[in-house]
Formats: C-alpha cells, sequence, structure tokens
C-alpha cells in the first residue's frame, strides 16, 4: 500500500503540537503588589491563550511590600513552593531593594541571599523548574520632583537612568549566580519613556503599573518563558489597538 506524501500544512501541524508540548503545564509566580497590582498572572495567561499556547496552571502570592527576604518567611509564598511540581517559577523583589542593593552592603547582602535561598528551596521541590527573576522599572520622572519622596529617591539614584541600571545590574546578578533567567520588564518601560510619545505607564503613585503597564509585563513574560520573539496575541483587554502595538513592539526590542 502507498502512502499520500504529508501535506506542509500536517506537517506544521505536526512540528507545532511537538513544540507546544513542550509549554510549561505549572507556573507559580511570588512577588508582591507589582506582580497582584491589575493581577499580572490572569493577564498573562490570557495572553497565553490568546496566542493559542496550552493553557497551563498558574498560582500566586503576591503579599504587599516583601522583599526577597520577607518572602523566605511568607507562609503562602512557602506553602506554594513546598507543593512542588512547577515548570516555572518567578521570583520578584521589592521594588527598590535592587536599586539599593549599589550602595547599601546590608540591602546587597540581604538581596543576593534571599534569592539563592528562594532558588534553592524550589528546586528542592521542584527540581526541573525553569526559575525566572521579575525585573522590574524605574520609578516614573515625578518621583524626582516629590519633595516628600527625596529621601527614597537618593537612595535609588538619581533619576529613572540610574535606577533602571541597578535593578537591572542586581537582577542580572542574581540570575547569574543562581542558573535563572531575567524578565526584563523593566527594560520594555525604559524603551517606552525614551520614545518621542511615551504611554503613561505608572500610576499616579510614580510607582505601581496602570492596566497597559502589565500588559507590556504579560507580554516579555509570555515571550521569555514561551520563547516568542515577537509577542502579539489578539486579546489586549483594556489596551487600545494603536497602545498595543507599540507595546508588542517595544516587547520584540528586549526580546530579541
Amino acid at each position: 500500500m502507498r502512502f499520500a506524501p504529508m501535506s506542509w500544512l500536517a506537517a506544521f501541524l505536526m512540528l507545532a503540537t511537538a513544540a507546544f508540548a513542550e509549554d510549561p503545564q505549572r507556573i507559580l509566580f511570588i512577588g508582591n503588589s507589582y506582580t497582584g497590582a491589575n493581577k499580572l498572572p490572569d493577564v498573562f495567561l490570557e495572553v497565553v491563550k490568546s496566542a493559542g499556547r496550552r493553557e497551563p496552571v498558574v498560582k500566586s502570592a503576591t503579599p504587599g511590600s516583601q522583599t526577597l527576604r520577607q518572602q523566605l518567611t511568607q507562609a503562602p509564598s512557602q506553602a506554594l513552593i513546598e507543593e512542588g511540581g512547577w515548570d516555572v517559577v518567578v521570583l520578584q523583589g521589592q521594588s527598590m531593594e535592587p536599586a539599593l542593593a549599589e550602595k547599601d552592603a546590608t540591602a546587597r547582602d540581604h538581596f543576593v541571599r534571599s534569592a539563592a535561598e528562594l532558588c534553592k528551596r524550589i528546586r528542592a521541590k521542584s527540581p526541573k523548574a525553569r526559575i525566572y527573576f521579575y525585573e522590574t522599572w524605574a520609578r516614573h520622572a515625578d518621583f524626582w520632583n516629590d519633595k516628600a519622596a527625596l529621601k527614597d529617591a537618593g537612595a535609588v539614584g538619581a533619576n529613572p537612568k540610574e535606577m533602571q541600571d541597578r535593578l537591572r545590574k542586581w537582577y542580572d546578578f542574581v540570575a547569574k549566580d543562581n542558573k535563572a533567567t531575567v524578565v526584563p520588564c523593566g527594560d520594555a518601560w525604559e524603551l517606552n519613556y525614551a520614545s518621542p510619545k511615551p504611554i503613561r505607564l505608572h500610576r499616579d503613585d510614580n510607582s505601581h503599573p496602570e492596566f497597559v503597564g502589565t500588559y507590556l509585563n504579560a507580554l516579555v513574560f509570555f515571550g521569555k518563558i514561551y520563547g516568542v520573539k515577537a509577542p502579539a496575541p489578539k486579546w489586549t483587554g483594556k489596551v487600545d489597538e494603536a497602545q498595543a502595538k507599540l507595546l508588542q513592539g517595544y516587547a520584540a526590542k528586549v526580546l530579541k
């Protein structure tokens, strides 16, 4: 009996199925309000589904303002780590701690040691887990004009660029130190604010993300975790089409 040659479409579908079979099935986010704001894990899941990928189980623990050191004693965070069987685990520090690490030896020691201990605990229960550090973003430029914030502003850098440089440096450091990967969300925010007509990604507090910022973060997470260089999901949530295309472009630039 002779069989007809496989069509290009059938071959493509077989390759796509094989690739998608390696998609993560269980993803855990450990962070604080930067992860909890606008429910980043849920937005990320919508992007995953919209891109036609297999829907994973996504869980999170997002107690407000917690540093990596504090996460070591947070019962909800530790319970989820102990649950084990995770394919991907995301770790997010307090928004200032990597920037403080540049000049403050105690902050640096706590950040580096706590990152290592969290990775150790994750791998004890999820030996095959891929660990990602969520590189967050600098405060909005208006933060440095707020007299009430001047003490904190000076501690994290002279301006948004210096703060972002510090965040990038220390997240890169702990990622390399622990054989993990950085998700460069802050780099994408930096591109946006360097553009001629930036979108306001920060809330009025100059710190937390508006939904457009969370959507940009979800794009970068999807691209990094799923190996997609130019994420362009159909789902955009509350973001209009024109803004979504701009944000997708920034995500693609940091995912090269």
